[in-house]
């Protein structure tokens, strides 16, 4: 565990024995008042990496990741179903001070009206005509952006067809990058290991540029070079994956994959 980490790793420990009705109010805003350092550390962080990736170092990503840890207990109380193997729901937390909290320390709520992967986690799927695309039916939790780097994806219900999503997939494969989720099988890299290694683990990074989305730009891989290597998926399964972080209609055995050493760009020409 880095020293850096160790602000996070306090909160993390707070709200898991937290059990108050706002954890905002209670919780969350002293710390940020303790540890106003943090807000410029993300500031900093953004514009030192935004347009040269390769300026993170390892104490950076481990940063990141534990707020990122911090993050997902936030959002468990907006999942449905058991949490691993205990019955912990989450805290109590109000979406205004859910955002407020992220916003405070420098992070932003776009505003995506059409579906795409590197915005949006599916929660749930309403099966549509075969060839319908991919809809958003419902917003269970917001996406959050620091400058073009996306730190959280957005919970969402969707509407589509088969050949785009097919239901019992989506909803219940594995979800990479994922500490944890109350709703479905979830894997990082922090898996198996002790309470303060645990903590040594790089945050997925995805950055959205003029020229497309960058899908996990640390993997050491790209699945954009013809002579990739992919292991036990197809190149087309595999892509999949690193986009959505799960496998959203592929019908192969997506529980004990390893997807975190590649990388994927999907081009866009933007007008």
């Amino acid at each position: 565990m880095f020293s850096s980490q160790v602000p996070y790793v306090e909160l993390y420990r707070s709200l898991l024995a937290y059990s108050g009705h706002d954890a905002f109010i209670d919780v969350l805003d002293g710390w940020l008042k303790h540890n106003s350092d943090e807000c410029r550390w993300f500031a900093e962080f953004a514009q030192r990496t935004n347009d040269d990736w390769s300026k993170a170092s390892d104490e950076d990503l481990c940063h990141l990741y534990a707020l990122f840890r911090v993050t997902s207990v936030l959002l468990l109380r907006r999942q449905s179903g058991p949490s691993g193997d205990s019955e912990y729901e989450g805290v109590s937390i109000t979406e205004k001070g859910f955002n407020l909290f992220h916003e405070q320390l420098g992070f932003r709520v776009p505003k995506i009206v059409d579906y795409h992967p590197f915005y949006h986690e599916i929660v749930s799927v309403t099966p549509a005509p075969s060839d319908s695309p991919i809809r958003i039916s419902g917003i269970a939790w917001p996406c959050l952006m620091l400058g073009d780097m996306l730190f959280c994806r957005a919970g969402c219900s969707v509407t589509g067809g088969i050949s785009h999503v097919v239901k019992e997939i989506a909803e219940s494969s594995t979800l990479y990058w994922t500490f944890r989720r109350r709703d479905r099988p979830c894997d990082d890299l922090s898996h198996g290991w002790g309470h303060n290694s645990q903590w040594r683990t790089a945050h997925r990074r995805d950055y959205c540029t003029s020229n497309g989305y960058h899908f996990n730009v640390d993997g050491r891989h790209s699945l954009n070079d013809q002579k990739c290597i992919v292991e036990d998926l197809t190149l087309d399964a595999m892509i999949e994956l690193v986009t959505n972080r799960c496998l959203i209609r592929s019908r192969a055995d997506g529980s004990d994959l390893f997807p975190y050493d590649y990388s994927y760009t999907e081009v866009v020409e933007r007008r």
